[in-house]
């Protein structure tokens, strides 16, 4: 008797080997389809980040062959493969398609989740990044994620072509000093908890990769160290206070993150801003601003939808992905001195960034709708900036 045709049979007779080679750095064993989308998602994103891998549904974390239910009708496979469409592209930021197929042993389906390695750094499931390592998906340490930035940048349009180390040098210079840009100017928005903390965490590892740019050569050759230093002492002061109550407390953080902001932008408008783009760069960087367009406008589209599912916070967590991605763009010299392109969409970038921070109320939905609206509008604003400019 031959096997249904939605079976892989070259995965099928792969399977028993797979089942005993046992978990591993490419390969993440499930007894059976989570009910909590953050565990699947968490598993994808790190694959994502690290390494191609495969998540095999239906397989015990010994190896025991367990099977799945409800596959045996195409309603039950479209049903799962459509839970897993809403993992890859609500749950994991930036989203990631992966290829699902389903495979066969002894009678028991088992289904396949095969995630390509993505093209960005670092993929993030419920705002935290996550890597694997060995036959575990953890969230990333942050020096990981300011490695893994910094790498990117060094391959990536935005940097120089020029594969010397002082080309190496400002690329992660200009990572790590964005970073601390976005963050701080925004510190005083995310004066609540859980955004304060993570703002904190994220200014501290900044200054932790300040701190190694500072023994490079480039910086030292450039007259940057002691500069950088004192920009990661600041930086550590204010992941390290202790807040308070009282305004005193507060002010005297919030001195330490607009210190280190105006030192940052110094350092930048001296050392990167007088680095001119290359047409291709600029090609690459109009690519990018048009793929974070089309994300937007179809996030718009689907907003009303997201609200009215209950998913407001993950409509919020898609628009403050999609806005980091314009801050990290807008932050480069993209117009002639005067022009006011690159403010707008810096602008656009930094309302989209925040928008994970607006509070869901008990009021009859306005908070929701509010959201809603915030989303429609700024997808008006960045559409409209853009069809007037000749980037």
């Amino acid at each position: 008797m031959s096997a249904p045709e939605w079976l892989d049979e070259a995965l099928s007779s792969e399977l028993p080997l797979l089942r005993d080679r046992g978990e591993g750095q490419h390969l993440e064993f499930m007894v059976r389809y989570p009910e909590n989308g953050h565990e699947l998602s968490r598993e994808i994103a790190a694959f994502a980040s690290s390494n191609a891998g495969t998540i095999l549904i239906g397989v015990g974390d010994d190896g025991t062959l367990a099977g799945l239910e409800d596959v045996g009708s195409p309603e039950g496979r479209d049903r799962l493969c459509r839970r897993i469409e809403g993992v890859c592209s609500g749950n994991v930021r930036p989203a990631i398609t992966p290829v699902v197929k389903f495979a066969m042993e002894a009678e028991s389906v088992v289904l396949a989740i095969e995630v390509p390695r993505g093209s960005q750094p670092i993929y993030y499931s419920k705002n935290t990044p996550y890597v694997r390592h060995l036959s575990q998906s953890r969230p990333a340490e942050p020096h990981e994620v300011i490695e893994r930035v910094g790498e990117w940048l060094k391959s990536n349009p935005l940097a120089s072509a020029e594969e010397d180390p002082s080309s190496r040098f400002l690329s992660s210079l200009a990572a790590t000093l964005i970073d601390v840009l976005i963050y701080g100017s925004e510190f005083e928005k995310r004066n609540v908890n859980p955004w304060l903390d993570l703002s904190r965490t994220q200014l501290g590892s900044a200054g932790e990769e300040l701190r190694r740019l500072a023994t490079d050569d480039t910086a030292i050759e450039k007259r940057l160290d002691d500069r950088l230093r004192s920009i990661a002492d600041k930086l550590d002061a204010a992941a390290a206070h202790r807040l308070t109550l009282g305004k005193e407390s507060w002010s005297t953080l919030l001195g330490y993150v607009t210190d280190a902001v105006r030192e940052a932008a110094e350092i930048k408008k001296e050392h990167i801003d007088t680095v001119p783009l290359s047409d291709e760069s600029r090609r690459d960087i109009a690519d990018m601003i048009s793929r974070s367009s089309r994300e937007l406008a179809d996030l718009d589209n689907r907003a009303e939808a997201m609200a009215e599912d209950g998913r407001v916070e993950d409509l919020q967590e898609a628009a403050s992905s999609i806005g980091r991605s314009l801050l990290l763009v807008g932050h480069y010299r993209l117009d002639e001195p005067g022009g006011q392109f690159t403010g707008e969409l810096r602008s656009v970038g930094h309302d989209l960034h925040l928008l994970e921070t607006d509070r869901l109320y008990s009021d009859g939905g306005q908070s929701m709708r509010r959201i809603v609206e915030r989303v429609h509008d700024l997808n008006r604003h960045l559409q409209t900036l853009l069809s007037a400019s000749q980037l």
